[in-house]
């Protein structure tokens, strides 16, 4: 179906495609969408997780600080695995006709407000698939004044504002940003902003001295102690302390950030160390939220991503948050292992619908503005 018929379409299905921060793996949803007022109601048909190969994720980290030769062929390499993987999942899932593919592709650059970057060429999946792709939705709001990030606002605002009660929405992938939706009888903004690092220091940290992708379940931070006096220092970061609205990356808090910020790593128990970012991950979350929303009137906060497996990031939250809830997405029906891929499914299909997907009290743009661009 041609796009300009898609515009008319009540209910788009959608695949969304999210490969985060973390760089571990590819996340595919197959929903429904359909937008209704200032609402959306989105229904999960499917969904799955594809690790991504050791070499495509070397690959990618070299990348993050590499010559444009390496760059342009990362860019082409993860659009033919995107392509490869979502044709499979289409194929093993035996899904019939979809209506377009919305992907956020792989940031290696993002500065706040001035330049960002996803690699992953669409038009592998355009052609594969023979349906229009949705890509490259920073570009548009950073064009129109804005930061470029968090765009999720937008789908919480959709799917999880209350009439009459604020909420808060945390995602934890590599980086943390959250979402404060005030109720819909307030007259309140709504905001959003990246906090800081949430997976990606500790990911970082765990390939370096232990060479494994990842702290299974925070298991190793839990047995480790935090160092306090570390925690307070790497609280002074700049961008930790930096008034929103403001967006990060893994660019800067990853490999350079351990680097500049611990430059005896070799030196400390890995435990200590986990147990360390772990606190750093949750305290930097917790003062951004005290600090610039209103959390007075907040008695839950809703976290998804792959944070939210992260029993060591989880607790700290919990005693950060002493008087709040702190619940899983899952509570609500959204997969918090895919909340961002059925996000990006909703901006793809708000982009069909020529629907504006930014919120420029989040990304300080000038405007609402139709975030993405279409290859057909």
């Amino acid at each position: 179906m041609s796009p300009t018929k898609l515009k008319d379409k009540e209910t788009l299905r959608m695949v969304g495609l999210m490969t985060g921060t973390s760089m571990d793996g590819l996340d595919i949803c197959l929903a429904d969408v359909t937008f209704s007022g200032n609402s959306v109601q989105c229904k999960m048909i499917d969904s799955t997780m594809i690790p991504i190969t050791k070499q495509l994720q070397q690959d990618i980290r070299q990348a993050l600080s590499s010559s444009t030769e390496i760059v342009t062929r990362v860019h082409y390499d993860l659009g033919r695995f995107l392509a490869a993987r979502t044709e499979r999942f289409l194929t093993e899932t035996g899904i019939g006709d979809i209506d377009a593919v919305a992907m956020h592709g792989q940031t290696i650059h993002h500065v706040s407000g001035e330049a960002t970057l996803q690699i992953g060429e669409p038009s592998f999946l355009s052609e594969v698939l023979g349906v229009p792709v949705v890509s490259d939705f920073r570009a548009r709001d950073i064009a129109a004044g804005g930061t470029g990030a968090p765009l999720i606002p937008a789908v919480d605002k959709w799917l999880l504002q209350r009439e009459t009660e604020a909420v808060v929405c945390l995602n934890l992938g590599g980086i943390a940003n959250v979402t404060f939706l005030p109720a819909k009888n307030s007259d309140a903004d709504v905001m959003g902003f990246d906090t800081g690092p949430a997976m990606s220091l500790l990911d970082e940290a765990a390939s370096q001295l232990l060479n494994e992708t990842f702290d299974s379940d925070g298991k190793k931070a839990l047995s480790g102690e935090p160092n306090e006096e570390s925690v307070a220092h790497w609280m002074t970061d700049g961008f930790i302390q930096a008034e929103p609205p403001k967006s990060t990356g893994r660019d800067y808090f990853g490999a350079h950030w351990l680097k500049k910020n611990l430059p005896d790593l070799n030196q400390w128990e890995i435990a200590n160390l986990l147990a360390s970012l772990s606190l750093f991950t949750a305290r930097s979350v917790a003062v951004n939220c005290r600090q610039f929303l209103q959390m007075q009137n907040v008695k839950e906060i809703i976290v998804s991503g792959g944070g939210v497996h992260n029993r060591a990031v989880m607790q700290n939250l919990e005693k950060e948050f002493a008087t709040i809830s702190v619940v899983g997405s899952d509570s609500y029906g959204i997969d918090p292992d895919m909340k961002e891929a059925v996000g990006f499914a909703i901006l793809g299909a708000a982009y069909l619908k020529e629907i504006p997907g930014n919120i420029p009290s989040v990304t300080g743009a000038s405007r609402s503005v139709i975030l993405g661009k279409m290859t057909i």
